[in-house]
């Protein structure tokens, strides 16, 4: 099975040869660069062993990631923030959570449950209104 490896190997150096000499072809990007080199390095060389970044670098991956996460969080707004504090919840909650939330307050301060205190029964009634406001704003802010 090695000799097809080395045949396949040296196939595709030999279309890499042909696209060496176009330096326009190159990437402005340093990532994509750094990626190239190193993909030229495997089909000169055949190891398969990822380039070590140096003390202070970080990896080709892990640039990436932190890219899509810098581009993926933005801040959230005032409202959404103070309905999920409403709900006793963190920004970046999930669906699942934000019902859960929601059911496990709505048993906690339903009016039913004071029955036999009316002040207690009062605040109670106000608290589920709270309650079921912020959850109203964040199905409408989800989509649900």
């Amino acid at each position: 099975m090695d000799p097809i490896f080395d045949r396949l190997g040296r196939l595709i150096r030999s279309f890499g040869v042909d696209t060496r000499d176009h330096t326009s072809s190159r990437s402005s990007d340093p990532l994509e660069r750094e990626a190239e080199e190193e993909l030229e390095e495997f089909l000169r060389t055949g190891r398969n062993e990822p380039r070590r970044p140096t003390q202070g670098q970080k990896s080709y991956q892990e640039q990436r990631r932190q890219e899509s996460h810098q581009e993926a969080a933005p801040p959230p707004e005032p409202a959404l923030v103070q309905a999920l504090a409403t709900l006793g919840l963190a920004p970046g909650a999930t669906w699942d959570q934000i019902n859960a939330a929601h059911r496990l307050l709505l048993k906690k301060h339903h009016p039913d449950s004071h029955a036999g205190n009316e002040d207690k029964m009062k605040q109670a009634t106000a608290q589920s209104q709270k309650i079921n406001e912020a959850y109203q704003f964040l199905k409408k802010h989800f989509g649900r």
